[in-house]
């Protein structure tokens, strides 16, 4: 599966700009027929909360689904950052309408219309409105403040809770919707309408396993303490390209994980991922036996590609299993040997380099481990810092393409060094493993 560089800069743009369109679309429904410019003010930014918010909102929603989105682009990593940046914008607008709806009540027909009546219909229907923006801030506030604290499962299954969104926000848009209920525009809606609720039954669908490939363990071998590669048998329905990786698990509600394609032969038709011991699935990978049948979805991704289209010289930075994006380009590496490449390997002691048989046998790719346990090394130790890859690498930081890939904290501070070493944006790339 090749994916081209141009392919994704150019889907970017166009996502982008679907997006944009799409959400501004609804303001040319709005009818500017207030007595003064106040009042066509307030309603203009009332209706930008509730119609381009709400927009937001929904591609936010869409964009958070992987099996949906990989269809249109391969950039899962960039699209789940423009779902972060979309959930953001949808937050600071969304607040415009009940602020400025009030106001515009009040003034029009002296009502406060947040003086809930449960007997009336509309109360009701402004009722579900509050609620609808209280499930958004409950969303919003945990994941913006306290999803360290509670670990991703215990985030995870509060941030279900933004399921509820869609279809309270399309309900409350036809009862209360001066614009949809009023304009031709009330047909688009009907369509988003329809639109989720297709949604919905295929993201059920995809839980139960639906769209994913069944794959059978062909071996599992360990390649260092507590990292066990699993190698299953393909059959060529998956065909990863370099650095892409793949969602896997063993029941239809089993939470499913993503793992790197550590190995990929499309002449056997083999698909191999590498896990390190570090919680119940991955402790489970480390005893799997011949025959299992596993789901396997995917593969999503880019990185890698974009960097290895320049020609430029290559720095790989890894820490501990990150090593598993960059086994698949040292081999590409190693075939071809037409540019100069390194690699930087973070650990604690010998025992855990992950394939090192492998890597202590790399010949065009110069390799630089970094032990910090290790007794009796005599090679780098703490962290892979600029000023270490600058005391190694011939060229200046800015004739490089770079690579990271380890524990966040790691890739984030070396990536943040880097920039501020001037190393242009587009020559960084990383890859997060964290859940």
């Amino acid at each position: 599966m090749e994916i081209r560089p141009q392919r994704i800069r150019t889907g970017r743009i166009v996502l982008g700009l679907i997006i944009a369109v799409t959400s501004a679309l609804p303001m040319l429904f709005v009818q500017l027929d207030e007595p003064s410019t106040r009042l066509a003010v307030y309603k203009v930014l009332a209706k930008t909360g509730s119609l381009v918010g709400g927009m937001f909102l929904l591609w936010q929603f869409f964009l958070g689904f992987r099996g949906a989105v990989a269809a249109i682009l391969p950039d899962l990593s960039w699209l789940v950052e423009l779902h972060k940046k979309l959930g953001q914008f949808g937050t600071l607008i969304i607040p415009l309408h009940p602020i400025f709806i009030g106001i515009y009540y009040l003034e029009v027909f002296d009502r406060n219309v947040y003086d809930i009546d449960l007997a009336s219909p509309y109360s009701r229907a402004v009722l579900l409105g509050m609620v609808l923006l209280g499930i958004i801030a409950f969303v919003v506030i945990s994941s913006a403040f306290f999803r360290n604290k509670m670990g991703f499962y215990q985030w995870f299954y509060t941030h279900l809770s933004s399921y509820l969104i869609p279809p309270l926000l399309i309900i409350h848009g036809f009862v209360l919707g001066e614009t949809i209920g009023g304009t031709s525009f009330r047909y688009i809606w009907w369509g988003l309408a329809v639109l989720m609720a297709a949604f919905y039954a295929y993201r059920f669908a995809h839980k139960l396993g639906a769209f994913a490939a069944g794959l059978r363990v062909g071996r599992a071998d360990e390649v260092a303490a507590d990292t066990t590669e699993v190698v299953m048998d393909s059959g060529r329905r998956i065909r990863p390209a370099l650095g892409q990786f793949v969602y896997l698990r063993r029941e239809a509600l089993e939470n499913a994980h993503p793992y790197t394609v550590s190995t990929y032969s499309e002449e056997e038709g083999t698909l191999g991922i590498t896990a390190k011991k570090e919680g119940p699935q991955t402790t489970r990978l480390q005893h799997m036996s011949p025959g299992v049948r596993m789901m396997v979805d995917g593969p999503y991704g880019v990185f890698t590609r974009l960097a290895l289209s320049t020609g430029d010289p290559v720095v790989m930075i890894a820490g501990g299993i990150g090593i598993t994006p960059f086994r698949r380009v040292w081999q590409l590496l190693e075939e071809r040997r037409d540019r100069e490449a390194w690699l930087f390997y973070g650990n604690e002691f010998y025992e855990d380099i992950v394939y090192r048989d492998e890597v202590d046998a790399l010949e065009h790719v110069h390799v630089v481990h970094v032990l910090n346990q290790e007794p009796g090394f005599s090679g780098e130790r703490g962290f892979i810092t600029v000023d270490m890859l600058a005391r190694h690498l011939p060229q200046d930081l800015q004739a490089y393409q770079f690579l990271l890939c380890g524990p966040p904290v790691m890739v984030r501070k070396l990536e943040a060094a880097l920039h501020e070493s001037l190393v242009p944006d587009d020559q960084v790339q990383h890859e997060l493993f964290s859940n």
